[in-house]
């Protein structure tokens, strides 16, 4: 794990929750910075991953019918939709705190992994 930065808020200042600083993470790791970097996460299976926890912290054991034609808009849903889903329906019964905390560590760790710094990949055009 990275070393904690110094905080830089001040007593007026109240620190973000750790599941929404994640999601601010995940997004930047998820939104393509370069157009030479078309897919910064690089991999469906994390994506879906963190798509699985973040649904579950969010929605809890919710469930919506599986993807298919007849309620898809494009009218065939992808692999990563049908992945995607079932991800979310793996967490089945996880309580949404559990869920935020795995996808909290899920986020760090993805961050180590792709050298991901204030959402800047520092590999990217190595």
């Amino acid at each position: 794990m990275p070393p904690r930065r110094p905080s830089t808020s001040t007593p007026t200042q109240t620190p973000k929750n750790p599941f929404t600083l994640a999601v601010t993470s995940a997004n930047s790791l998820l939104t393509p910075k370069i157009e030479s970097n078309p897919d910064p996460l690089q991999s469906i299976r994390d994506s879906t991953s963190l798509y699985g926890f973040y649904m579950q912290a969010t929605i809890g054991d919710y469930r919506p019918p599986f993807p298919s034609a007849s309620n898809s808009s494009n009218q065939k849903p992808d692999i990563y939709e049908r992945t995607a889903w079932l991800k979310w329906m793996s967490h089945k019964g996880m309580s949404k705190t559990e869920a935020q905390k795995l996808y909290v560590e899920m986020v760090g760790r993805l961050m180590v992994e792709y050298r991901v710094e204030d959402g800047v990949r520092e590999d990217v055009g190595a």
